[in-house]
């Protein structure tokens, strides 16, 4: 096998090996979702979540009986080397309560 077909080949396994380490977007999201969900729940406990709306990339809007959030996903660096699904935390606005 000359260098160039070992190489190639090397390429395409680690190519393979990222590409397995991701998250599928809908599990992604489901992610996210979960961790808004979890904050809001966290920030105005008084009230259950109604709806949650998106509001373009990374940013939703989140209605809890008489109080609405914005959350914002924000993305965090990944560690050196390492793949796998993105890495996030939630942040949120004051709550608006009527």
């Amino acid at each position: 096998m000359s260098a160039r077909s070992t190489l190639c080949c090397f390429a395409l396994l680690l190519a393979a090996n990222q590409a397995t380490a991701a998250v599928a977007p809908n599990y992604q999201r489901a992610r996210e979702l979960i961790a808004v969900i979890n904050a809001v729940a966290a920030a105005v406990p008084k009230y259950p979540i109604d709806k949650i709306v998106s509001q373009g990339r990374d940013r939703y809007a989140v209605v809890a009986g008489k109080c609405s959030v914005i959350a914002k996903i924000i993305g965090l660096p990944s560690k050196p080397g390492l793949v796998g699904p993105r890495q996030f935390e939630v942040e949120l606005d004051k709550p608006d309560c009527d």
